[in-house]
Formats: structure tokens, sequence, C-alpha cells
């Protein structure tokens, strides 16, 4: 399960998070007053806007040295992946790129996210299945009981990345060499599981 998420699925799963974040920044930074960019943030900016304020600037420009003292945070937010990071909890907040250096868990909280403003990024569906994936597959594979991971629920958490990669609106060949990546790694754990068992 394991190679299924961090090798097949979270490689497809950060395109289309950068992807989303290339858009929800350029859709932020048309929201802001025409002096002001994304770039050029300052506190009495992101204070004075109902979007932006609630937003985790301690997670970018080392802002953190400063704890809850928001008047010395530095405000810009230079990159897709800074942008990012304002939208999750600071331990999950730890990457440097839309690469390995973002884990499943941030991944499917991206995804999973349901208050990106002024517009949604990523459609209900998606976000339903991330969700689904990060309690239901992720969590459990990260906190492994192995009295629960029989074959049925090891072929529920294959059904379930798998419908989460039918929501994305991949390319047809793209999402077809997806799920066909996840089968074969469904029929060797499967072939596993009967070996112990």
């Amino acid at each position: 399960m394991g190679i299924a998420m961090n090798k097949v699925a979270a490689p497809v799963l950060r395109d289309v998070i950068k992807k989303g974040m290339d858009t929800h920044y350029n859709n932020l930074d048309s929201h802001l007053t025409p002096a002001s960019t994304l770039k050029t943030l300052t506190y009495h900016g992101v204070n004075g806007d109902c979007i932006l304020r609630n937003l985790k600037f301690q997670n970018i420009n080392n802002n953190d040295i400063h704890g809850n003292n928001k008047s010395l945070y530095n405000f810009t937010v230079n990159s897709t992946v800074d942008l990012a990071k304002l939208y999750l909890p600071s331990h999950l907040a730890m990457f440097s790129a839309f690469d390995e250096s973002m884990d499943m868990t941030a991944i499917l909280n991206l995804l999973g996210f349901s208050n990106f403003k002024p517009n949604a990024i990523f459609s209900t569906l998606t976000k339903t299945s991330a969700d689904d994936v990060r309690k239901n597959v992720r969590n459990r594979w990260g906190h492994f009981d192995v009295t629960e991971w029989t074959e049925a629920f090891f072929n529920d958490c294959f059904v379930k990345l798998q419908t989460l990669v039918r929501s994305l609106g991949l390319t047809t060949s793209l999402e077809k060499k997806t799920l066909d990546l996840l089968a074969d790694w469904q029929t060797k754990g499967t072939a596993r599981i009967v070996l112990v068992l």
C-alpha cells in the first residue's frame, strides 16, 4: 500500500496540486487591490483582507521565529509552494517544492481543503475522495494495525485511491496509466496477503 501511495499516486497528485496552486496564485493576485500583489503583501494588507487574514503565514519566510507577533512577519508570498504552505498546519508545511519533500499527508490535506477562496481549486468529488483516502487509507497505513489489514480491507483501500485518481480530471492516457499501475500493485499486494494468511 505504501508503495502504491508514495510511488504511483503521490507524483500525480503533486502535479495536480502544483497546477491548482498556479491558478490559485493568479486568482488571489487578481483579488488584491491594484497597488498590492502577493509578492508585496504587508501586515496591514493581510490583516485587512478577509481571505488572507486566516492563512498560516507563520509557515513561510521563517516567520515562525516571531511566534504570534504577526506584526514582525514577512508576508510576501513569492511562489506557489509558499502559497500551498499557507493552508496547512505547520508540521505539514515542511516541503520545499512539489516533489518528494511534500509527503502524502500534506498532499491529501491540500486536496481535501474545502475553503479555498476566491475560487475553488479542486472539485467537491476530489475533496471528498482526498479526505476519504487520508482518513481511511493513509492514516490507517501510517498507524498500522495488522488485524485490520485483511484482503478485503486492502482491496477497499485501492478502490479509494482509484476513486481519487478518477476525480482529478487527468488526461485519459495519464489516468489509465496511473490506474493500471495501481492495479498492478494491488495484485502484487493481494498475493502477499494471501501468502501471509
